[in-house]
């Protein structure tokens, strides 16, 4: 059995990384520790911490066939919109036998199928199989700032206006809650902690999945919130995620001297 340890970052499909990067640095003051080109994954792509959590925007490269590629095919269904997430886990030929037992679809950094189980940098799941795409990824190969000794969060909380003590939690889409169970509780081995109902606009599930992650599963149960239009626009999938702040007003006066709408 694989077991899962930190989020390693959350992707979001973009159209300009320059000004993505740059809104980053405006905002959040992020320590970027990668920012470069994949050739085989066709992308550009930055990575970025924001206290305990990594970003990773990444943007479709301009060369020849690109829109027949992975990130392709998605920001052509999708447009800009969140794409996975991506977690570490100690042993990546379990994890990929242990999703392949219980029926989970996976493929490699090029979109091909894995058919076997087989020790590599990650495994990526198919969507429809965890109404969400999965990244699973060995720690070893990346320079993550948050896996030295030392590290720290503080300046995002003690320092920087938004206060931010840690991120809350990431926000799944769902048309059927009794398929997040199965998917956060049956194949990830994660915990129920909350659940919640709004009557008549959504219903809601918080799962701890791993070292540190809360996922809240969201039904959505009308079509005029910004849930229910995403669902009904996109399918199912990554809506958003949550940072929990020490001081509300101070992170809301911040963001609105930052033309940021709230």
């Amino acid at each position: 059995m694989f077991k899962i340890g930190k989020v390693f970052h959350l992707t979001h499909v973009i159209e300009d990384l320059e000004a993505v990067d740059r809104w980053y640095d405006e905002i959040f003051s992020c320590q970027r520790f990668y920012h470069g080109y994949e050739k085989a994954a066709v992308r550009e792509a930055s990575l970025l911490v924001i206290a305990d959590i990594v970003m990773e925007p990444v943007q479709l490269a301009k060369v020849p066939g690109a829109e027949q590629s992975p990130i392709g095919k998605f920001r052509a269904r999708f447009g800009e919109h969140f794409h996975s997430i991506a977690w570490y886990v100690d042993d990546t030929a379990a994890c990929i036998a242990s999703l392949d037992a219980r029926g989970i679809r996976q493929v490699g950094l090029t979109g091909k199928p894995i058919t076997e189980p087989r020790r590599g940098i990650a495994t990526w799941t198919h969507p429809k199989d965890t109404h969400a795409l999965f990244e699973f990824a060995e720690a070893n190969y990346t320079n993550d700032p948050r896996l030295d000794p030392g590290w720290s969060a503080a300046f995002w909380r003690d320092e920087h206006p938004l206060g931010i003590e840690r991120t809350s939690h990431i926000t799944v889409l769902f048309k059927d809650l009794q398929d997040a169970r199965d998917v956060y509780q049956g194949s990830l081995s994660g915990r129920p902690l909350h659940e919640t109902e709004v009557p008549g606009v959504s219903r809601s599930v918080f799962f701890a999945i791993g070292e540190d992650t809360v996922i809240e599963a969201t039904q959505p149960l009308r079509s005029d919130t910004p849930e229910g239009q995403d669902l009904e626009r996109n399918g199912e999938g990554i809506f958003g995620f949550t940072f929990r702040s020490r001081n509300l007003q101070k992170a809301a006066d911040f963001l609105t001297s930052q033309q940021q709408p709230i």
